[in-house]
């Protein structure tokens, strides 16, 4: 992927929910994005990341890691600069 995401935005917008959440990859523009759980969207073109509940950094990065997404850190990661999320799939 051209587009790392950055761990630290990511574990921000996530905290804002209070249930579990679905990141989904969005191969075809570099993104990752994220979904309520029972929203299914392989059939569209995503691929299944994992669902985590307001993760931390380690387990965020891990988990995305294991998706074979490269990521920034988050102590390298710098406020105000997002990278492709969207929070429902029709927002991209």
């Amino acid at each position: 992927m051209d587009c790392a995401p950055r761990v630290s935005d990511l574990v921000r917008q996530l905290r804002a929910f209070h249930g579990y959440r679905t990141l989904w990859l969005d191969e075809q523009r570099r993104a990752v994005l994220h979904a309520e759980p029972e929203e299914e969207l392989e059939a569209l073109g995503y691929r299944y990341v994992a669902t985590l509940m307001q993760p931390g950094p380690e387990e965020l990065a891990e988990a995305l890691g294991r998706a074979g997404v490269r990521s920034v850190p988050a102590e390298a990661s710098t406020p105000g600069l997002a990278w492709p999320v969207g929070s429902e799939p029709a927002s991209i």
